[in-house]
């Protein structure tokens, strides 16, 4: 009973992710309908996405030294608060100046529980299920893609934008409930403090995965944050069927989640080389092939199957290459991360404005398999390193 309690308490954090996904993320899926009512550029929309990501970054690395002794689980409560107001705010915003205030909110709560959500799922369970705990966990990042963002896309279209706003902030609610009711309280035994952040950013393993982050997730969201623009300009998906086209993304996003567990089990630094390179020959398709609504089915798929491994693959690499200084690691990747998403829709939506789609596919593409890149060289690294210990 206590053992199904306490993987009741991750898939409740599994839920938590999927809400601060699905708000981090809301914009892009209703860009298309929410720039014209509020008079702006899609360029400028991408805005919308940025200003979280840039302050979540800031929130995560905060986060660890900030609430030092506090029971974790009461800072994703707090996170989810954030999104309650965010949404809040967004409903009724009649402005985009608002609107991004709203967003301000969303970034809050995206740091907050970015920056605890791996130490909170690992002290649910015993050390020999952290692999499964994490993959759980981030289940629900792969879930916001399959049923949030197509969710919020659809309502979008076919209602109101700002009725997405107001499903999400339902959602957070009762998500909130689930974690006071399920999750078990974890503090941590170590006071983090600003120095301890500084000797972490210098761990090996962390470097690469900040690294890492920076290359992929910048890359990644270049293109994904102007997702329904390509598809409708580029691949002639009708508006309404957008959602229908993200629905396949995440669905596939939520396999790759999953399908990715083994090979990082046995070397998570081999799982990130795979994810990299997999999103990458995904981005050439997107800007080889995506001409059609038929052509857009096939690729969107295999794009997610890949993209949805980010997040548990990366966090993974940190916990295996960089297991002494987790917390710290975490935070950190966790702000890297945030920025990263920020980062890219902003540079998206410079590209996007003055240069076009095709431009913006072949920076993503040129930046992911840097990141590839990037990957092999750890590996090479670690390999040399083992010969050198062998040869002494």
């Amino acid at each position: 009973m206590d053992s199904a309690r306490r993987w009741s308490g991750v898939v409740a954090l599994a839920l938590g992710i999927f809400v601060l996904i699905t708000i981090e993320e809301l914009p892009i899926g209703v860009l298309s309908v929410m720039a014209p009512e509020l008079g702006i550029s899609e360029g400028l929309a991408g805005l919308s996405v940025t200003v979280p990501g840039v302050l979540a970054g800031v929130v995560a690395v905060l986060t660890p030294v900030i609430v030092r002794g506090m029971d974790r689980r009461l800072v994703l409560v707090l996170a989810l608060s954030s999104v309650v107001i965010s949404c809040a705010l967004s409903v009724v915003a009649p402005n985009f100046a608002v609107l991004l205030l709203a967003r301000l909110f969303a970034g809050v709560s995206i740091g907050l529980y970015w920056a605890v959500l791996a130490i909170v799922a690992l002290g649910q369970v015993e050390a020999k299920h952290s692999a499964r705990a994490l993959t759980v966990a981030f289940s629900g990042a792969g879930a916001a893609l399959v049923l949030g963002v197509p969710m919020a896309a659809w309502i979008g279209s076919h209602v109101a934008w700002r009725a997405a706003f107001a499903v999400v902030g339902l959602i957070a609610v009762l998500v909130a409930v689930l974690i006071l009711l399920l999750v078990k309280p974890v503090r941590s035994p170590v006071k983090v403090t600003p120095a301890m952040m500084l000797a972490a950013s210098r761990a090996r393993g962390v470097r690469y995965a900040i690294v890492l982050t920076s290359l992929v997730v910048v890359a990644q969201f270049i293109t994904y944050a102007y997702v329904s623009p390509i598809l409708v300009a580029r691949a002639q998906v009708p508006v309404t069927d957008i959602g229908v086209m993200l629905l396949a993304f995440g669905i596939a996003g939520l396999i790759g989640n999953f399908a990715v567990a083994p090979l990082l089990t046995r070397s998570a630094p081999w799982g990130v080389l795979v994810v990299s390179s997999g999103v990458g020959i995904s981005l050439l398709l997107v800007l080889l092939l995506m001409h059609t609504p038929a052509s857009a089915l096939a690729i969107m798929p295999l794009w997610g199957l890949f993209v949805g491994a980010i997040s548990v693959a990366i966090q993974a690499f940190v916990g295996s290459q960089a297991a002494e200084v987790i917390e710290e690691g975490t935070a950190l990747n966790s702000a890297v991360f945030n920025v990263a998403i920020a980062v890219g829709a902003l540079v998206g939506g410079l590209i996007i404005d003055r240069a076009g789609q095709t431009s913006l596919i072949v920076t993503s593409t040129v930046m992911v398999l840097a990141g590839a890149a990037v990957a092999a060289n750890y590996l090479r690294g670690g390999v040399a390193g083992r010969r050198h210990s062998e040869s002494a």
